[in-house]
């Protein structure tokens, strides 16, 4: 069995601003870097036998703050990456209050929710399902840090809790938590979720 431990990456003057990354590479914030140094002692009790990130500079400098001190492979991935937002990358929350409709039919669509010009929620899904089957395949027995994004966790919990991602679902999320995962040689199944970080 392969083992996961997931987390997001730690905030980013974005993430303050409430503005969508996707694959904008914006790095941590100072309070993002604080962030890092507290759930580096959580982590320090915790085997971790590899790293596993998205490409962005985000993620890459949280794994690097939070384990890069033990000298285990890390990989990057880019199935791992956010979501493609499209045209609505860089938006705030007041500018997509002005697109209220677009965004609310949108929602309604559940994993087939697709910004303009970026990728659908059932994409997002596929591609990181993949990545993290084929890390599982090339580190059997392995548990493997993974630094990833916002909504690369969400479809993914939503997906295992069996949710179709529409509104009013319950979030199975709380924010900035440590998720496991283990891989069984067919599928991902949650062990443990939302554990502090």
């Amino acid at each position: 069995m392969t083992r996961f431990l997931l987390m997001r990456h730690a905030r980013t003057e974005w993430n303050s601003a409430k503005r969508i990354q996707g694959h904008t590479d914006i790095s941590l914030s100072d309070e993002g870097r604080d962030q890092c140094a507290a759930w580096r002692k959580t982590l320090d009790a915790r085997q971790i036998d590899r790293i596993l990130t998205s490409p962005l500079g985000r993620t890459v400098e949280t794994a690097q703050l939070v384990a890069g001190h033990r000298g285990v492979e890390h990989d990057t991935d880019p199935r791992l990456a956010e979501m493609n937002w499209g045209d609505w990358t860089g938006r705030d929350k007041a500018a997509m209050k002005a697109d209220r409709e677009a965004v609310r039919r949108e929602q309604e669509r559940g994993f087939d929710f697709r910004p303009p010009g970026g990728e659908s929620r059932r994409e997002l899904l596929d591609r990181v399902l993949v990545a993290l089957a084929d890390s599982a395949r090339k580190h059997p027995g392995s548990t493997v840090l993974t630094v990833t994004h916002n909504g690369v966790l969400q479809a993914l919990s939503r997906h295992m809790a069996g949710q179709k991602f529409l509104p009013g679902e319950p979030d199975p999320l709380l924010p900035y938590r440590l998720h496991l995962l283990e891989w069984d040689g067919i599928a991902l199944r949650p062990l443990c979720m939302n554990m502090e970080l």
